[in-house]
C-alpha cells in the first residue's frame, strides 16, 4: 500500500524585497507550508514525500525531505493499492 499524506511544517523563507531595515527583522518569521504526496519514508528525524512514484520501477521524483522537528502535523489522506511494492 502507498500512503498519500498531507504534511504541514514550518519552513525558512527567502525574501527578495530589497533592503530590509534592522528594526523590521524581528517581524520576519518562518512560514507554514503544506505538501501532499506519497510518503516514501519516515523515521524519527525526517519524513520523505514524493510527488511522483512508480512502483514498477521502484523509483520516485520531486522529493521533499522534511525534518521532523519542523512538522506541525501529518494527515493521512488515503492509501492506494498498487501491483508491486518494495
Amino acid at each position: 500500500m502507498n500512503e498519500i499524506v498531507k504534511v504541514t511544517w514550518i519552513d525558512a523563507q527567502r525574501l527578495e524585497l530589497g533592503v530590509i531595515q534592522k528594526q523590521e527583522l524581528p517581524d520576519l518569521k518562518p512560514i507554514e507550508c503544506d505538501i501532499v504526496g506519497f510518503k516514501v519514508h519516515e523515521d524519527k528525524e525526517r519524513i520523505i514525500i514524493a510527488q511522483e512514484k512508480w512502483d514498477e520501477l521502484f523509483g520516485c521524483k520531486y522529493i521533499h525531505v522534511i525534518p521532523k522537528m519542523s512538522v506541525i502535523r501529518i494527515t493521512k489522506l488515503t492509501e492506494v493499492k498498487t501491483g508491486r511494492t518494495k
